[in-house]
């Protein structure tokens, strides 16, 4: 009884933590660099959907997908949510191969090709992002929703905008040797593990979180074209199957959480300025389901 009680509050404590954020000017800007992942899908237009957060680029590099398969469907989102206006930057491909799921990933659309964005330039990362750390006078969050890979490339060739980088939040479990988004770029992470920019590594080091219908139906319950673009993301014959079988669960989606609900979350000093952080221990599945509805709301 005093868990479902605990629960109520923090559900309740959530939806006015989001809410009041939703008022003023944004509170945080931000830079995504994104691997092609569904849950990248995911985490983009919850970044998207908040008023408190402004994304001033999106970057496409490899991972889990081929920067030009990905540079393709980061479009084809912005195109459906009407966030045409939001340069995306293409990285070098890798002489790595992708992953046994890349296959899968590939198959799966980000939105519905009937609507296509307009024609873009291919700007290539490093320019791309230097060029939005030169212009903002704003403090800047990177966030990683692949490797550092990116990132580290652009602070060695452009040390002159590290002090324009409010902090890194980068999705990796560090309870996990070689997690996938590390293994891209290892090198990465151990050369920002001797920087000065904060670094919060971000992941879920439980079974628990899953990509299901109860999360389906919690934010199906909003109204806005956020929710109803990952619900139809999710119908994927695909993806019903792994849901089905309990095979997705909140990943790179808790980069966007904690970014809007730091309160969900514990931290944890990993030496210098890296922190780890996870969600909150027993916190219910229901509370972060209505969270993440909340900020698609």
């Amino acid at each position: 009884m005093f868990k479902k009680i605990l629960a109520l509050l923090l559900v309740s404590f959530v939806c006015n933590a989001v809410v009041s954020a939703h008022f003023g000017k944004p509170k945080y800007h931000v830079i995504i660099d994104t691997d092609g992942a569904i849950d990248d899908m995911r985490a983009i237009s919850m970044f998207l959907a908040q008023n408190d957060t402004r994304v001033l680029a999106i970057n496409c590099s490899q991972g889990t997908l081929a920067p030009d398969s990905i540079f393709v469907k980061v479009h084809h989102l912005l195109a459906a949510l009407q966030h045409e206006g939001i340069p995306v930057g293409l990285d070098n491909n890798l002489d790595k191969d992708l992953p046994p799921w890349a296959a899968y990933t590939q198959k799966i659309k980000w939105a519905s090709e009937e609507r296509e964005s307009s024609t873009s330039p291919k700007i290539r990362s490093t320019e791309l992002i230097s060029s939005v750390l030169k212009d903002c006078p704003e403090k800047i969050t990177l966030v990683a929703l692949g490797s550092l890979k990116t990132y580290a490339e652009l602070v060695e060739q452009h040390p002159e905008y590290a002090d324009k980088i409010e902090r890194i939040v980068w999705y990796n479990n560090p309870y996990i040797d070689a997690d996938f988004n590390e293994s891209v770029s290892p090198e990465s992470y151990a050369y920002f593990k001797q920087k000065d920019i904060p670094l919060d590594v971000v992941g879920n080091n439980t079974n628990r979180y899953n990509v299901d219908e109860a999360y389906l139906e919690s934010i199906k319950n909003t109204s806005s074209k956020y929710a109803k673009q990952i619900v139809w993301v999710h119908q994927h014959p695909e993806i019903v199957s792994r849901m089905q079988a309990e095979h997705l669960q909140l990943w790179d989606d808790l980069v966007a959480l904690y970014v809007a609900v730091p309160n969900l979350f514990r931290t944890e000093k990993a030496g210098g300025e890296v922190r780890y952080v996870t969600v909150q221990n027993d916190l219910p599945d229901e509370v972060v389901n209505k969270a993440i509805a909340n900020m698609l709301e």
